[in-house]
């Protein structure tokens, strides 16, 4: 196996996402898509069971400027409207019912914007130090740096990567996807716990034959994992269930390729280094 090209590929991916991610954070024009949680304002969530065009929508309300987000379930479908919270729900309310939208049933959270503010940088607080604790734990598991430092390389790419494509896909960043985030930083140490811990302590002539149990083994914990999901992904006709298990797909792919090739590749030629 070349080993090098196998850790070659994620890196560029790496580079290019860490590249696209600064820009849109440091560019006025593109800044990073928050939801109410972390930037403020009102949201009206509603349910009807009547399709429903997000693109219509937000053309009648174009008056407020509103963002319209549309997500289907087995029997109904969920409406995310968003604005500015100095304008009037009700009057929102009243244009849509005038424009013969009306909703089962709905529901309205304001949420200001130094609350939301307060929120992002709490949630920026809870990552750094999760990262922080996921380092010290690996480094006292393994008593050895390199092989710590391509986990937490790893981890950052899985979390970097899917958080470009949740900008990508228009998934914004809320309370909800967040925890989504984090989730991802345990799910993604997994594999990589367990095929470095039997790579270092192995002879080198057994290495082949783990490498291919092991990512059996995690294919199979892919697999089950993320075909429930798949099935909240299918049915789910709630917005924040739908985005969790997006999120949830999208970096289960993306660790995959982290794991298995970027770890996996730096992790054998650290090994093969070791052994000259």
């Amino acid at each position: 196996m070349n080993y090098k090209l196998m850790a070659l590929v994620p890196i560029i991916i790496l580079i290019a996402s860490s590249a696209y991610l600064l820009f849109i954070i440091f560019d006025t024009n593109n800044q990073i898509a928050l939801d109410i949680d972390f930037k403020g304002g009102t949201q009206i969530f509603a349910e009807t069971d009547k399709a429903v065009d997000p693109n219509v929508l937000e053309s009648i309300l174009s008056q407020y400027d509103a963002n319209v987000r549309v997500t289907r379930g087995i029997t109904n479908y969920a409406v995310l409207i968003d604005f500015d919270p100095s304008i009037n729900p009700d009057s929102v309310m009243n244009t849509m019912k005038q424009n013969n939208y009306i909703f089962n049933s709905y529901s309205v959270q304001t949420i200001g914007a130094v609350l939301g503010a307060s929120f992002f940088q709490q949630a920026l607080i809870v990552i750094v130090f999760s990262f922080i604790l996921m380092a010290i734990t690996v480094f006292i598991l393994f008593k050895n740096p390199m092989p710590s430092v391509f986990m937490i390389l790893t981890v950052t790419a899985d979390l970097v990567e899917t958080t470009v494509l949740m900008q990508i896909f228009g998934i914004k960043l809320s309370l909800a996807t967040f925890a989504a985030l984090l989730l991802l930083i345990g799910a993604a140490v997994g594999d990589n716990v367990m095929f470095t811990t039997r790579l270092l302590k192995s002879d080198p002539k057994d290495h082949e034959a783990i490498i291919k149990k092991t990512f059996k083994t995690g294919i199979t914990m892919f697999s089950t994992v993320n075909a429930a999901f798949a099935a909240l992904l299918l049915i789910s006709g709630s917005t924040v269930i739908f985005q969790i298990a997006a999120i949830s797909i999208l970096g289960a792919v993306l660790d995959i390729m982290n794991s298995w090739a970027l770890n996996l590749g730096l992790l054998m030629l650290y090994i093969k280094r070791k052994r000259k």
